[in-house]
């Protein structure tokens, strides 16, 4: 899972984005820049250890993902196919693809990653940025996508969805809807959701009563409002892993967190753990391209065609419970597991997908505002 989505935004973080505009303004030039990166712990993002060129000449394919389990589980479900059809070795970065460092490694003619596992709004973000080489279509098939995630600059690798997730023994009865979650008086207790506001804002409008047709263009200040009236009920977590301690330490009965980690939560808990695809909001991963990378855009598509094969993306769902992007591989998925995939399609219709193009035109805005809620 892309965990950009909802990583800690660190002082380190804030002063590498200012030193990315100057060097992308002319403020300071390439050699100040690294200096600075290297200084907050950035150094490797940028290719101070090697260059975009060194890593080409090792005839490697790099792909980045936000590691843990994931980058084995890549290596498995992608790599090993197509290290046999390109003669390229496959490596997996688990260092993390946010937006800044993407934007850094192209300003800086440093690129070290030919596909980037991100997220929807990264690829409108970036992509509109010019730090994307957009999808070759003639070469990835939009037959094999969600269509909602077919985007110029990033197209699905996986689909996941933010669902209601609980502790059985911790409540009366299952909770069924947003609504349920936000009644803390039916369902007293702790909940967690997540510390950036994709999937949050849309949960808390559902909660309000507004109906999924017309979530969108969203209504923040509706749904900022919603989530302050039990903000002192809420524990924010800041990356997946924290969203599953927070179950297994008992600390919250109820959350809004991703189905893959549900799906862990699932096997942890021992029967005493459930979640609902009801009204689950509906997100896909993205393939990205940054611009420069090492093996070529040309290369980097034929990647990501492959990784359309459909059974690729059912032996990616068994390892972490990631969604098949290709509607082709539903049928593949084993019988005992479907309940558990957010693709199957008696499951895709109980969720609501999120509007990718609002959150891209959208998301500064939107964090500068989220981030005054949890301030405030």
């Amino acid at each position: 899972m892309t965990e950009y989505r909802a990583s800690e935004y660190s002082v380190s973080q804030d002063l590498f984005e200012v030193t990315v505009e100057k060097l992308r303004k002319g403020e300071i030039d390439r050699r100040a820049f690294l200096q600075i990166a290297a200084a907050l712990g950035f150094g490797s993002v940028v290719g101070i250890a090697g260059s975009g060129e060194a890593n080409a000449a090792s005839g490697e394919f790099v792909v980045v993902n936000f590691g843990g389990p994931a980058v084995n589980a890549f290596k498995q479900a992608f790599g090993a196919p197509f290290e046999k059809v390109s003669g390229l070795k496959f490596v997996v970065d688990g260092s993390g693809p946010s937006i800044p460092k993407i934007r850094a490694m192209v300003e800086s003619k440093s690129v070290v990653w030919d596909a980037c596992d991100t997220a929807t709004v990264a690829s409108i973000v970036l992509g509109n940025g010019g730090y994307l080489e957009p999808i070759d279509y003639q070469v990835v098939d939009k037959a094999k996508i969600h269509p909602a995630f077919a985007l110029q600059f990033g197209v699905a690798n996986y689909m996941y969805s933010y669902v209601i997730s609980y502790t059985k023994s911790k409540v009366p009865s299952a909770p069924q809807t947003w609504a349920d979650f936000f009644d803390v008086k039916r369902f007293p207790g702790k909940r967690t959701m997540s510390k950036m506001p994709g999937g949050q804002l849309e949960a808390a409008l559902l909660a309000d009563g507004v109906p999924p047709e017309r979530l969108f263009p969203l209504d923040v200040d509706r749904a900022i409002a919603k989530i302050r009236s039990i903000k002192d009920n809420i524990i924010f977590w800041e990356s997946g892993a924290q969203s599953l301690q927070l179950f297994r330490d008992r600390e919250v009965v109820m959350g809004n967190i991703w189905n893959t980690r549900a799906f862990l939560l699932l096997q942890d808990m021992r029967g005493d753990f459930a979640f609902t695809w009801n009204q689950g909001i509906l997100n896909a991963s993205a393939w990205n391209i940054p611009k420069g990378n090492p093996t070529g855009a040309a290369t980097a598509n034929k990647f990501v065609a492959s990784t359309q094969d459909p059974e690729q993306q059912v032996t990616l769902f068994k390892l972490m419970g990631y969604g098949p992007a290709n509607p082709a591989a539903a049928s593949l998925v084993p019988t005992d597991m479907k309940g558990l995939d957010p693709s199957q399609p008696e499951n895709l219709k109980m969720q609501i997908p999120t509007d990718g193009a609002w959150w891209g035109a959208n998301n500064d805005a939107v964090v500068a505002r989220w981030a005054d809620m949890l301030a405030g």
